[in-house]
């Protein structure tokens, strides 16, 4: 089976370096640097006049000391080192408060993840979904849970670090565990339309797992609660890094063990069975598929090739 879509491959997360109060000095002085310019967790794209194709800005250690922009007090973190060297990541949004104006400086734009990700490379979407994941979440952990002093980035932004000196609680990347699950019986599978898809799309049946249970009970529970139906035999695929904002999707395959649909209307508004050989003829009638980045197309084609 493919590579999934935001998949790092053959990255080092370089733990040793990380650890060193000068990481970044020590890597701004290497040729081969690359820096990922950001905005609030989105990246800096190239935009060509056509419009059609996009790239990463990436800088290097020299070029990135003539932008129009004081980075000292930016948040920087370092994303690992790959075969074409180490990367970093920079965001901005703490130096510029307005997005157009650092959009006029930088030029470019600061591209929305999830319309202009396919655009990218599987290596570049990786990098990127990687350093989104991480300003996210230190957007959303800037004060100690603990005593409600801020903190202050360590490691190069792996860990977060209460400032206070009485506490000094240690904080770490949170990720999301979902379970997401392609349902079948014999040769049907479930698909369904949540209210916050894309236009005439429908899906496979995911979830968050709740504390206390595994990820097959969450499995069971999700399908249940969401169309009334039990299953049997989960069975894990494959997972894929999801950074909208931090979750983990993790894909199972199962059986139906009953097929009458009663669909929870908070979460779902149709799910429906459809043959193997429909499934592909589904655009032709105004039903899309999801998008071929997502972990649930993945899925999908995998069983329409009876691979899983």
């Amino acid at each position: 089976m493919d590579r999934l879509f935001y998949e790092s491959v053959d990255l080092d997360r370089d733990a040793v370096l990380r650890k060193s109060v000068n990481w970044r000095q020590s890597l701004l002085v290497e040729d081969s640097l690359r820096i990922l310019i950001c905005y609030d967790g989105d990246p800096l794209f190239a935009w060509p006049e056509d419009m059609d194709a996009h790239e990463l800005v990436v800088v290097g250690g020299l070029a990135i000391r003539h932008l129009d922009v004081d980075l000292e007090a930016a948040q920087w973190i370092y994303l690992g080192r790959d075969g074409n060297g180490p990367v970093m990541a920079v965001d901005i949004a703490s130096v510029i408060s307005d997005r157009e104006e650092a959009v006029r400086r930088l030029g470019g734009g600061f591209g929305d993840m999830r319309t202009r990700m396919a655009a990218l490379s599987s290596d570049e979407a990786a990098l990127a979904a990687q350093a989104r994941a991480l300003f996210n979440w230190h957007r959303g952990h800037q004060f100690c849970g603990a005593c409600g002093h801020a903190n202050r980035v360590a490691e190069a932004g792996y860990r977060l670090e209460c400032s206070n000196p009485d506490c000094g609680k240690s904080h770490f990347p949170r990720t999301d565990p979902a379970v997401i699950m392609l349902i079948h019986h014999e040769d049907h599978v479930l698909l369904a339309r949540s209210p916050q898809f894309l236009p005439n799309m429908v899906s496979v049946l995911a979830g968050f797992v709740e504390p206390g249970e595994t990820l097959e009970q969450a499995v069971a529970r999700e399908v249940y609660e969401e169309v009334g139906i039990r299953v049997k035999r989960p069975k894990y695929v494959a997972s894929q890094p999801w950074p909208f904002p931090g979750s983990l999707m993790l894909g199972f395959v199962a059986e139906a063990e009953t097929t009458d649909i009663t669909i929870d209307q908070d979460e779902i508004e149709f799910a429906m069975w459809v043959h193997r050989d429909e499934v592909p003829n589904l655009p032709e009638k105004g039903i899309n598929l999801p998008r071929p980045i997502s972990i649930a197309r993945y899925l999908l084609e995998n069983w329409q090739d009876r691979r899983i």
